[in-house]
Parts: structure tokens; sequence; C-alpha cells
């Protein structure tokens, strides 16, 4: 597998940031108020920032296989 510019990992970098970002947003406010403590709630929020960067990478990387 080529290795990717650092470039392109600045962009994934940034693309984890801003689901992560969003996901302790949207646990903070929905989530943390009814059920349980806020460091839980950023806990989930990085686990499915991190699932959704491995499905997207994953998905990327076999579309610009086949391309």
């Amino acid at each position: 597998m080529p290795r990717s510019s650092i470039l392109t990992e600045i962009g994934w970098l940034a693309y984890f940031l801003a689901i992560f970002v969003a996901g302790v947003y949207l646990m903070v406010i929905y989530v943390v108020p009814h059920h349980f403590n806020d460091k839980i709630a950023i806990v989930f929020a990085g686990i499915f920032a991190a699932l959704a960067m491995i499905l997207t990478r994953a998905w990327w990387h076999k579309r610009s296989k086949n391309a």
C-alpha cells in the first residue's frame, strides 16, 4: 500500500476532530443530562468518531483502489 502525503493525513485528522467535536456536542446536550457523567459521553463520542473514521478510510481506500 503506498504511503499517503502529510497533507492527506492532516485532512483525515481534521475529519476525525470534526466528527469528535460534533459527537461530544451532541452527547453533552442530549445524553449527559439524562443518563450519566460527561466524561463517559466524551469516551463514547471518541469511540464513535474512531469507528466512523475507520469505516470512511476503508471505504475511501476500496473506492480509490477500484478506480
